[in-house]
């Protein structure tokens, strides 16, 4: 059985620890681990299978095409990409050359070793539920074969073993061998996982000319310079293009190195910054769209193995004030996971958590003329999952489990796949969020907060706005600090007292600051309530006379709140409610409530039906009266409604139009009905009377819609 397709350039980024030497020029990359000897055939040798057409015997459901041996990224373990094979023996997979090449050796690299334990299915239902990512989910080959063919038919025989190790397998035959094929069978595996193969590479050269190709990993050269930075109207200066991407195996340095001006980046991939890695990739064509079609499984899962980089060089724009007095923040305002941050050779900090931010006083580290260099190492959630995607046998996406991606938070919780959705393969990591820079004086404004109150409700005529803003001074002498809150026609001002290296909040109250009480004030309504108005906040911090940090924000004037207490005319406990509905002087021996529609989505229940005349309150004149009703179940009968006993109840089918009637047995006086529900009540219902049971005439309708009964 021959493989789907394989991907074009829209295939999917690979790592690996023996990736040529060329994906980094300018910056010495590692060296491989397991060097290729010189060809014996003469002239240099070199990679004959990269990229090349795969066919295979068989394919798991998961991110393992066969394409995926010849990616490159060929570790050993999970930080490999590769063909993980169905269950079963035998296994065969299958390389084309695209010509006659003399073939020197051939090197096969297993995701597993014969020493790597036998990975247990969880007893949950789903084969990876609570796996971290780190488990060798495949086997290696103890018994196999490797052959080589000119014509795809007869085939020759250049290994045999019976005690394959697994891990990295090199294979020299005792001469130089022509062919287009090379082909291994697999007949005994190490253990019951199915096997794996990360590497597929075969040494030696090509007599004549080959058909070009390419692959996810190939990215390319990229000559086109950063564009220069620019500042922006609210005074920072976004970093935002222009950076460029690689995984750490290929990085070929550390962050005092990457982050040096001068390093070649030329071979990285091109960054999309705010975007994640994967996002990168897509964009770049280097990736299938994950959402179309069945495109994920196209996607290694060792994207989430691997560390990244991410670099961008610039020079600073005239218009971002330095000089004495003034401090350059780097500012991040997401990441996912974890970032070490590198500028112009020192780590500057960190941050972890995608929902972080941080800023990072940056003032002596910059250069003062020339190219700075910004290098940030991003690496995925600890805990990725394996995820079991949803194939034939219809596991659920779920992988690592709630308790185990829990290890992990806060983070995108789904991300490692849900019963909704696929794994998303680089665990969303990256630098999902905006970077900046902002130049300010020893004065710092941090994030404002402004709480917003209606005192009057209903009456929406009047707000109360309290903004309180943390200010820090980054000097380390003490600063009388001026801080003013303006937005449409309000403005305040605080002078506060801040000490060095310390941090206040300056509070604007409308008990101090009357002009924080609005009239009439535009409010923020909810969709389909009204306009959603929102107000410009303008912050500034100064010292001296003079402007030290500026911020603009926006907000709602609105007021949430949770009512415990509904102003209805009954009250109970929990499960029960004591709804009166008055009808006006009645005579009649029946009465008949006409449940209409229900609240829930069970039936009608009434723990009691009770008739009352207010000249003798104390009376029920329904109390052990024969009740009849449209349908009931066999605990709870109409009879239990007027029983007098509390424990009992009635309750219908779970259907709208039911009743429930109670002949007095004879004609009485009355003037109310108290309904006792359950939590199963009636949204509408109307009260009816009748002297003889049939024919009926409304006494009082009752809509419980509009305020619902507070259970």
């Amino acid at each position: 059985m021959s493989q789907p397709p394989r991907p074009s350039r829209r295939s999917v980024l690979a790592t690996g620890s023996t990736l040529l030497a060329g994906f980094g020029a300018g910056v010495a990359l590692p060296q491989s681990s397991y060097a290729a000897a010189p060809s014996r055939s003469g002239g240099a040798p070199s990679e004959l299978a990269a990229y090349r057409p795969i066919s295979v015997s068989s394919t798991d459901y998961a991110p393992t095409p066969g394409e995926f041996v010849v990616d490159k990224v060929n570790s050993v373990g999970v930080k490999g990409t590769g063909w993980r094979a169905a269950d079963g023996d035998p296994q065969w997979i299958s390389v084309d050359l695209q010509a006659d090449c003399t073939v020197d050796s051939v090197r096969l690299t297993f995701e597993a070793t014969v020493d790597d334990p036998v990975f247990v299915p969880s007893s949950s239902g789903n084969p990876r539920d609570r796996t971290t990512g780190q488990e060798i989910l495949s086997s290696c080959a103890v018994e196999f074969v490797v052959e080589t063919s000119r014509d795809h038919h007869a085939w020759t025989t250049i290994h045999r073993t019976a005690s394959g190790t697994g891990g990295v397998v090199e294979i020299t035959p005792a001469e130089p061998v022509t062919a287009r094929w090379v082909r291994m069978t697999v007949t005994r595996r190490s253990n019951a996982n199915p096997l794996g193969l990360n590497g597929f590479e075969v040494y030696g050269s090509a007599a004549g000319h080959r058909p070009k190709a390419t692959g996810w990993t190939d990215w390319g050269t990229h000559d086109h310079p950063a564009p220069a930075l620019e500042t922006a109207a609210d005074g920072t200066v976004p970093l935002e293009s222009g950076w460029t991407l690689t995984m750490d195996d290929w990085a070929g340095g550390q962050g005092a190195q990457l982050s040096r001006a001068g390093v070649d980046t030329s071979r990285w991939l091109p960054a999309t910054v705010p975007g994640t890695v994967l996002a990168s990739l897509v964009d770049q064509g280097h990736l299938p769209d994950p959402v179309a079609g069945l495109n994920n499984l196209r996607i290694p899962e060792a994207l989430s193995r691997h560390s990244w980089w991410y670099r961008r060089g610039f020079e600073l724009p005239h218009t971002l004030r330095t000089g004495s007095g003034r401090h350059v923040w780097l500012e991040f305002d997401g990441i996912n996971h974890t970032a070490e941050i590198w500028l112009n050779g020192q780590q500057v900090g960190g941050l972890t958590y995608p929902f972080a931010r941080s800023s990072h006083d940056v003032t002596k580290v910059l250069g003062g003329s020339g190219e700075q260099a910004l290098a940030v190492k991003i690496t995925p959630m600890p805990f990725p999952g394996s995820p079991g995607d949803k194939g034939p046998a219809g596991l659920a996406f779920v992988d690592a489990g709630a308790t185990m991606m829990n290890q992990n938070s806060p983070t995108y919780l789904a991300s490692s796949g849900w019963d909704w959705m696929p794994a998303v393969r680089d665990r969303v990591s990256g630098i999902w969020n905006h970077v900046r820079l902002r130049s300010t004086g020893h004065a710092v404004i941090g994030d404002p907060r402004v709480d917003t109150r209606l005192p009057g409700l209903p009456d929406t005529s009047t707000a109360e706005v309290t903004i309180v803003v943390p200010v820090r001074n980054a000097d380390s002498a003490s600063r009388r600090v001026t801080v003013t809150a303006a937005f449409d026609a309000v403005r305040v001002s605080r002078t506060v007292t801040v000490a060095g290296g310390e941090s206040v909040d300056v509070t604007f109250a409308p008990d101090t600051y009357a002009e924080l009480r609005l009239r009439d004030p535009k409010l923020w309504w909810p969709n389909g309530y009204g306009r959603p108005d929102l107000h410009d906040l303008t912050l500034t911090a100064s010292v001296d006379g003079q402007e030290s940090d500026r911020r603009t924000t926006r907000f709602g004037i609105r007021q949430f709140g949770y009512e415990y207490a509904i102003p209805l005319p009954f009250g109970g406990s929990s499960d029960r409610y004591t709804q009166p509905v008055l009808l006006g002087t009645r005579k009649a021996r029946f009465v008949r409530i006409k449940c209409l529609t229900r609240a829930t989505g069970w039936g009608f229940s009434l723990w009691s039906l009770s008739v009352v005349d207010s000249t003798s309150a104390g009376t029920d004149l329904a109390l052990r009266k024969t009740a009849t009703s449209s349908t009931e179940d066999s605990g709870n009968t109409a009879a239990h409604a007027t029983d007098g006993d509390p424990g009992t109840r009635w309750s219908s089918a779970f259907e709208d139009d039911q009743w429930i009637q109670v002949d007095l047995g004879s004609t009485v006086s009355f003037d109310r009905v108290d309904l006792t529900w359950e939590q199963a009540y009636a949204r509408t219902f109307v009260v009816q009377v009748s002297d003889d049971g049939s024919a009926w005439t409304d006494a009082g309708t009752v809509d419980n819609g509009a305020v619902p009964l507070p259970f």
